[in-house]
This record gives C-alpha cells, sequence and structure tokens, in this order.
C-alpha cells in the first residue's frame, strides 16, 4: 500500500481533530453574554476578554477546515456503497452547509474578539455584532449530513447501525434547537463525529460493497480468434 492510500486511509480522523478544536475553541471563549446583555456589561466583557474570543474565534475556524476534510470522508465511504447516488451527495451537501456556517460562526467570533474592545466603537455597533454573531440559527447542513450517515449505516453498509441510529436521533434533534435536546444534540455531533472517525479507520471495508468473482462474466468455450 503506498503512502498516500495509508494517508487516505486516516483522513476520518479529522472528525476527532474536528471535535477536540470546536471544544477548545469554545472553552478559550468562556461564558459568553447573551442576545440580550446590556451594553455596558458587553463592553466590560470585551474590554477584559477580546483576545480569548479572538483565540477562540480562530480555533472554531480551524474546526470548520477539519470538520469539512470529515464530511468528504463520510461521502466517500457512502459513495463506495451500492446506495443510491443521491444518498452520497446528500452528505457532500450537507458538508458543505455546516463548514460554510462554521466559518461564518468563527469568522464572527473573530471579528468581534478583534474589534470588540477598540475605543471607537460605537456601544450601538458593538450590541448589534454580538447579536448577529451569538445570536445562532439552526444548522440544517448537519442534519443534513447525519441523515444521509443514518440511511447510508441502516440502508446499507457504510456504518455498524449502532453508530447510524444514534445520527438519526442526533439529525431530530438537531431541528428543535430552542431546548434543551438541541444543545445536548450539538454535543452529541461532537462525540459522534470522533467515534465516527476512529470507527471509520479501525474498519476501513466496513462501507465498501461485496467483490465479485471477477468485473465480467467469464466466457467459457467460446471459439478462438485467430489471425490467418
Amino acid at each position: 500500500m503506498s503512502n498516500s492510500n495509508r494517508l487516505a486511509q486516516l483522513v476520518p480522523l479529522t472528525g476527532v481533530v474536528f471535535a477536540v478544536l470546536t471544544v477548545a475553541g469554545y472553552l478559550a471563549i468562556g461564558p459568553f453574554p447573551g442576545t440580550d446583555a446590556s451594553i455596558s456589561k458587553l463592553t466590560s466583557f470585551y474590554a477584559a476578554n477580546h483576545g480569548r474570543v479572538a483565540a477562540g474565534g480562530l480555533l472554531l475556524g480551524l474546526a470548520a477546515i477539519f470538520l469539512a476534510l470529515f464530511g468528504t470522508a463520510v461521502w466517500a465511504r457512502i459513495r463506495a456503497t451500492d446506495l443510491h447516488p443521491v444518498v452520497a451527495g446528500a452528505a457532500l451537501v450537507g458538508t458543505a452547509m455546516t463548514a460554510v456556517a462554521a466559518v461564518d460562526s468563527a469568522s464572527a467570533y473573530s471579528m468581534l474578539g478583534e474589534i470588540g474592545h477598540q475605543q471607537g466603537l460605537a456601544p450601538a455597533a458593538l450590541q448589534a455584532w454580538h447579536i448577529s454573531g451569538s445570536a445562532g440559527v439552526m444548522d440544517g447542513g448537519s442534519v443534513i449530513l447525519l441523515l444521509a450517515a443514518a440511511t447510508a449505516g441502516i440502508a446499507g453498509r457504510a456504518f455498524p447501525r449502532w453508530l447510524a441510529w444514534p445520527a438519526l436521533a442526533l439529525a431530530i434533534f438537531q431541528l428543535i434547537p430552542v431546548s434543551p435536546f438541541g444543545f445536548f444534540a450539538s454535543l452529541g455531533v461532537l462525540f459522534w463525529a470522533t467515534v465516527a472517525g476512529v470507527v471509520m479507520v479501525v474498519r476501513p471495508a466496513e462501507g465498501a460493497p461485496a467483490t465479485t468473482e471477477a468485473a465480467a462474466p467469464a466466457v467459457h468455450g467460446g471459439p478462438a480468434l485467430t489471425i490467418h
């Protein structure tokens, strides 16, 4: 096996890196004021913590890159099965949507960390930026990615079913982000990506279709073709 093939087999471990960087990013940011925080509270918060917020945004931006790589590995694994191409396509679309949403969120934190402490920034502008960055929206991309992985595990052999059913549950819980289920589902996605990444490396042939004896039917007893 060539070095490039060995490296390709390790790509799913980017799911582990994505989860670690995401947790590290939010830990770096620390307790973040809500959207209803007063201007005075925001001003004092960014004056004291702008460096942490900027660092957290950088870590979250790196996490988004590894998320894209992990999603691509999921797509490739599903694509190697005999499932309908739309399942693999959905995984790729979900990956793209999730990565873009993650980059947008990371950029908002980075921007807030860079400008939040500046004296020339109007308090109303700071509040507007803060609300824009912290409000959050439902990430439909992660729902699509999880549904694709769940389908590939339940209807096919891309993932073990013990990993596919939790993906389906997480996708459903992601649809209700205003409830506590949405918060815990977000944490669950990080854990699922970690486990799925390890599983895809440890069991690389799990999603591959069964090989046949020959690529095409053999012809027996046919006349030999000769050139005179």
